[in-house]
């Protein structure tokens, strides 16, 4: 599908509807000819992101919403964000991410050892399993508001790792903080931020300036 240009010059988005074995996606990239191979960030969205139409991600709370708005902009970056089939997860899910991530990083010219991964909620939690399961595959992880089985978490050495939750998200529990802990005790580098007062609904840290969270993301490398 031909990449359609949006209002921002800057910026490029293809959006593919899933079909067969592939998940839809979007994907932006800078306007202009990149001269050299491109960072990523890898956006896995919540629960309200799931179906078969990546424009859905557009209508609720998610990063592609954020670019599209205005809220946060990405320099010589691109930022891709599939989308989870309804009644799925993103861990059932994680062979195709990884299928797609792929073959976006060698059709678009993209550094592999800079390939950052994100997700929020459904999404947060999908963050860690992928990394779990893949844990050569990405520069960092950062998992906001989403849950985890801590034990697994040793595996997460490889890259550093930045967690967010609300001190107030019940429903998502604490696990990370355990998760946090055993990463550092095998070796990573793990820190969890815990926001005071705040519940389950803070997708907006990706905006937040004083957590610089896109650039950080886009300034790790993999080893």
């Amino acid at each position: 599908m031909k990449k359609t240009a949006l209002r921002r010059d800057s910026v490029k988005k293809q959006e593919l509807p899933a079909g067969g074995n592939r998940l839809g996606y979007l994907f932006y990239e800078p306007g202009e000819q990149a001269q050299e191979p491109l960072p990523m960030i890898v956006y896995l969205h919540g629960t309200d992101g799931c179906g078969a139409d990546p424009a859905r991600l557009l209508e609720i709370e998610s990063l592609p919403q954020y670019l599209e708005s205005g809220r946060i902009a990405l320099k010589n970056a691109a930022l891709l964000a599939p989308q989870c089939p309804a009644g799925s997860n993103w861990a059932e899910q994680a062979a195709r991410v990884m299928e797609l991530v792929k073959a976006i990083t060698a059709a678009e010219g993209i550094d592999p050892a800079r390939i950052a991964l994100t997700g929020a909620s459904l999404g947060g939690m999908g963050t860690f399993s992928l990394g779990i399961a893949y844990p050569s595959a990405f520069s960092c992880l950062v998992p906001v508001c989403g849950a985890v089985d801590p034990e697994r978490c040793a595996a997460l050495t490889g890259q550093p790792v930045r967690i967010f939750h609300g001190e107030n998200d019940t429903g998502m529990g604490f696990s990370v903080l355990d998760a946090n802990r055993i990463i550092n005790e095998a070796g990573g580098d793990s820190r969890v931020f815990l926001l005071p007062g705040e519940g389950h609904e803070i997708r907006w840290v990706y905006a937040a300036p004083e957590f610089g969270l896109l650039d950080w993301m886009l300034a790790q490398t993999r080893a």
